[in-house]
């Protein structure tokens, strides 16, 4: 698969724009954030890839933001409305006010006002074709919210960097390998925060020490915020992965 990760002005949140390996096909956008449709859009039209879905990680809404405008840009074949917007099940209650259930002031952005996405609908268990091509599974992980998740896949894997100055590819596999959209649980050296609604810091232990003995080092990880990594990286340098084995 293409990834191409956008950092947004919405608390740095990464949107990544999933293409298909190579030629034209379906697409997933995850995570729209705020401030980046133009960049989606014209990822989408430089690829000449169809909108097929979008993937929200959590319910917080640097993650969620433009959803539904990102929806609408497609067209679900058998119900003729925006495509599927999914979002695993325990916080589908989060989309009703995004913003005050995280209980911070909002990012001075001048947002638009909040459009619930009328197509939304809980990530499906099991290994799911989202987009024809695209395998993924979800792998609970609560612990920076009640449904934050990660979603593992298997391809071969080219990852795009869109900074300001122009797009820089970051990593390349031709071959298939093991890579997975770590959202807000594991980042580059650290972990999601525990202390917003929903929190729980001992159920981020517990999910932390289970992706430690379940993921395999090799899996590149392609985080919420800031760079990508790898499960190796984070076996042994993350502090708070380590502690996490340490103490459970």
């Amino acid at each position: 698969m293409r990834l191409h990760v956008v950092p947004t002005p919405f608390y740095g949140a990464n949107c990544v724009v999933v293409l298909p390996e190579e030629g034209e096909g379906p697409a997933l956008v995850v995570d729209p954030s705020y401030g980046v449709t133009s960049e989606i859009r014209r990822i989408l039209d430089d690829s000449g890839c169809a909108l097929a879905g979008v993937l929200l990680t959590h319910g917080h809404p640097d993650h969620v933001w433009e959803a539904a405008e990102v929806a609408s840009w497609g067209t679900e074949a058998d119900l003729g409305g925006p495509v599927p917007v999914w979002l695993p099940g325990p916080d589908m209650y989060r989309m009703d006010a995004p913003l005050g259930l995280v209980q911070i002031p909002p990012p001075d952005l001048g947002l638009p006002e909040w459009v619930k996405p009328t197509s939304l609908r809980p990530f499906p268990a099991g290994s799911v074709e989202l987009v024809p091509g695209l395998w993924t599974k979800m792998v609970p992980a609560p612990g920076h919210t009640e449904g934050s998740a990660l979603f593992i896949a298997h391809t071969p894997l080219t990852v795009t960097l869109e900074e300001p100055k122009g797009p820089r590819v970051v990593h390349a596999s031709p071959v298939p390998e093991p890579w997975a959209l770590s959202a807000d649980v594991i980042f580059a050296g650290s972990v999601g925060r525990t202390d917003l609604p929903g929190g729980d810091e001992t159920q981020m232990r517990h999910s932390l020490r289970t992706l430690a003995n379940a993921l395999d080092p090799a899996t590149v990880l392609v985080p919420g915020h800031g760079p990508l990594t790898t499960m190796a990286e984070e076996l042994a340098t993350n502090p708070y992965i380590a502690r996490a084995r340490r103490i459970g």
